[in-house]
């Protein structure tokens, strides 16, 4: 293959990859409810070890979140830009938070998993947040929410809870 032809096939797929590159916008956030049971499943890298899902609907826009035992706090986003054609958008979910004590004895300043956000037409609506269901987890301070694609953030979001 001579150089030009290589020098071609490489801007091709540069430009291929930045045109399914994906942009993320956050529609929503602060504390909300759940109007439907929240459903809880394992997830051993998160520091309660579970996650909740339902849906939920936003009581208040705020970034400064009151601690109260069962609060929800998080946010809504949607994600365009990436090919109709694949069926997933391999993310990593990184947050950290304020120092927690365990009953187990060990501490926790947050969490990482990698998850497979599901497209529609090239499209992602989704939402992320915690609950403070135990009393270890209520302690004040900065919470930072952050997805990553490709090891590259792709949008962040920040709280800080407080006692009222």
């Amino acid at each position: 293959m001579n150089r030009q032809v290589l020098v071609g096939v490489v801007l091709l797929f540069v430009a291929s990859v930045a045109a399914a590159a994906p942009k993320a916008e956050i529609q929503e956030y602060g504390y909300y409810e759940f109007i439907t049971e929240a459903k809880r499943s394992m997830q051993p890298t998160a520091t309660s070890g579970f996650v909740q899902t339902g849906e939920a609907r936003l009581v208040k826009q705020t970034q400064r979140i009151p601690i109260e035992q069962g609060r929800l706090f998080g946010f809504r986003f949607i994600i365009t830009g990436m090919n109709p054609n694949i069926g997933q958008l391999p993310v990593e979910l990184v947050v950290t938070h304020p120092k927690m004590d365990k009953p187990d004895g060990t501490s926790s300043t947050g969490y990482r998993y990698t998850l497979g956000l599901g497209l529609n037409q090239g499209v992602v609506e989704d939402q992320t947040g915690y609950r403070m269901n135990e009393k270890y987890e209520m302690v004040e301070g900065e919470w930072v929410f952050e997805y990553l694609f490709m090891n590259r953030p792709l949008m962040v979001q920040r709280f800080t809870t407080y006692k009222p």
